[in-house]
């Protein structure tokens, strides 16, 4: 007599099989990720973040989406977490640290929105993730004010900069999406 687990087992070992193989048949291949790179602001920051995420091998458009999207928070968080702490230690002007801590604010704003963004890219609204990114692209350009009214560099001058051709690779993203 055939056991329950046995039959369960016959008709699920190969559907799993069928989808992994549909995930990696569908993976954007090296030729397509490298033309999407050239069509972003910055290659060599394209190429170095789908290269440096191991989802990248076998990710679809969308995929690839939500790895650019989650590049940029990692970037802010770490930025939050790590970076801006550590500066505010050394910082001894209030008006820097009122700066900082107004950026640390417009960071974990954006964080959110892009927190966001990649849920509603998750559901394949990409009307919405759009949204939600660009809206991060603002507050993220409103820590860069900070210091752009100031004869003072930012600490942190690096960061609005990424934050923004990272946002941009997304757009490709999803312009390449929509076609």
């Amino acid at each position: 007599m055939v056991s329950p687990i046995s039959c369960l087992s016959i008709l699920v070992i190969p559907l799993l099989v069928t989808s992994l193989f549909y995930q990696v048949s569908n993976a954007v291949n090296a030729t397509y990720l490298d033309s999407i790179c050239h069509k972003s602001t910055d290659y060599e920051l394209c190429n170095s973040t789908f290269a440096a995420d191991s989802r990248t091998p076998t990710a679809d458009l969308n995929g690839l989406l939500l790895i650019s999207i989650s590049s940029n928070m990692n970037l802010l968080e770490t930025t939050i977490v790590n970076r801006i702490p550590k500066i505010l230690d050394i910082l001894e002007d209030p008006l820097d640290k009122a700066r900082l801590q107004n950026c640390s604010t417009d960071y974990i704003i954006a964080l959110g929105q892009l927190s966001n963004a990649y849920l509603a890219s998750a559901s394949k609204n990409y009307q919405e993730a759009t949204r939600l990114a660009t809206d991060a692209a603002f507050k993220n350009v409103e820590c860069d004010n900070e210091y752009n009214t100031t004869k003072r560099p930012s600490p942190i001058a690096d960061v609005p900069g990424t934050v923004g051709r990272l946002i941009f690779i997304s757009y490709v993203i999803v312009g390449e999406i929509q076609q």
